[in-house]
């Protein structure tokens, strides 16, 4: 799998360059750069919205390798995602970015991920589901003040 994202990866440019000549042959050079602008300014506008908090939180989840983290996180990410990829110049980057501003697709995506980790780490989950019998409340235990002085003899 990792060979393939490789390869999307180093393909993306040249399919970036191909979509930016067809727009540029229909809409024109200069409507076609005044678009890109548009979607770059669109992408700093998304990012600055998305605001630090959703950002420096997925760092740390990334950082603490903390599956249940970075599942929670998953809405965050993916409008920071759509941000940055709206924020590269180019035609295809700017339509996936703009596909996950769209809730119902980044809802699914969100799920696909969270599904494809399960998959992944079958032993790590966040959640363990008991049946009636097998669990028990007990009593709140009172925590006594460690600041009281004892009483002496």
């Amino acid at each position: 799998m990792v060979k393939w994202i490789i390869i999307a990866i180093l393909l993306l440019p040249l399919a970036e360059i191909a979509v930016f000549v067809l727009v540029a042959a229909i809409l024109g050079l200069f409507w076609a750069l005044i678009l890109m602008l548009a979607t770059t300014l669109a992408g700093f506008l998304v990012l600055r919205r998305a605001g630090r908090g959703r950002i420096a939180r997925f760092r740390v989840a990334v950082a603490d390798t903390d599956v249940a983290g970075i599942q929670a996180n998953t809405g965050g990410f993916l409008t920071v995602l759509a941000g940055l990829l709206l924020f590269i110049p180019g035609f295809l980057t700017d339509l996936i970015g703009a596909a996950l501003l769209i809730g119902p697709v980044r809802r699914w995506c969100g799920s696909t991920f969270r599904l494809w980790v399960r998959r992944r780490n079958p032993g790590d989950r966040s959640v363990i589901d008991l049946k009636p019998g097998e669990w028990e409340q007990l009593p709140d235990r009172e925590i006594s003040n460690g600041s009281k002085k004892r009483e002496r003899k």
